[in-house]
């Protein structure tokens, strides 16, 4: 059990039978000694964000996720296979359980999955990954790295994403799982 006040962004939470993840916090404090706090929450069944307003002592449930390292197999008719790495264990996740973290996917790499009472909450991806552009423009001789000039590439998992002019097929390029945005090209 946690206070509203110990619930900091990053802590998930459940509510109502519901797990949320705090990714806002903010104190209030009013007139007359009054204090809330402001959380916004993202349900982490359906991703939708909500504001709620606690008072400062109210309990709230804290929950652990268990968390474990798979690696990814395979995509097969709309279904992500990932076995455990230490179980030899395979699970296996919709599209619609995936959604847009699917365009960071790469067989044989491998993922932190969260679960709670053996059930799918989230999927951990690094930071950076190596994608590889399949389709693009082929690339400008005289720009270079001055990002003056950029296009649309298809990577190998059907990301599309804005690339510098100098980029050329079958080139491979560091993409941000955070921002959805070129950073590099591989060396």
């Amino acid at each position: 059990m946690k206070t509203a006040f110990e619930a900091k962004p990053g802590t998930v939470l459940k509510i109502d039978d519901t797990l949320f993840f705090v990714s806002k916090w903010e104190y209030h404090r009013a007139w007359r000694w009054a204090t809330t706090i402001k959380m916004r929450l993202k349900n982490l069944f359906n991703w939708w964000m909500t504001d709620r307003t606690f008072n400062w002592e109210d309990k709230l449930d804290d929950v652990i996720l268990d968390r474990a390292r798979f690696e990814y197999l395979y995509w097969a008719w709309g279904t992500y296979a990932f076995m455990n790495q230490a179980t030899y264990e395979q699970i296996e996740l919709d599209d619609e359980t995936i959604w847009d973290m699917k365009f960071f996917l790469i067989e044989w790499e491998t993922v932190d999955i969260q679960q709670f009472e053996w059930k799918f909450v989230w999927l951990v991806l690094p930071t950076n990954v190596k994608l590889e552009i399949v389709e693009c423009e082929p690339g400008v001789k005289w720009n270079t790295a001055d990002w003056k000039i950029t296009k649309d590439a298809v990577t190998n998992t059907w990301l599309t994403i804005k690339v510098p002019g100098f980029v050329n097929q079958w080139d491979f390029v560091i993409v941000n799982t955070e921002s959805w945005e070129y950073q590099e090209r591989a060396k």
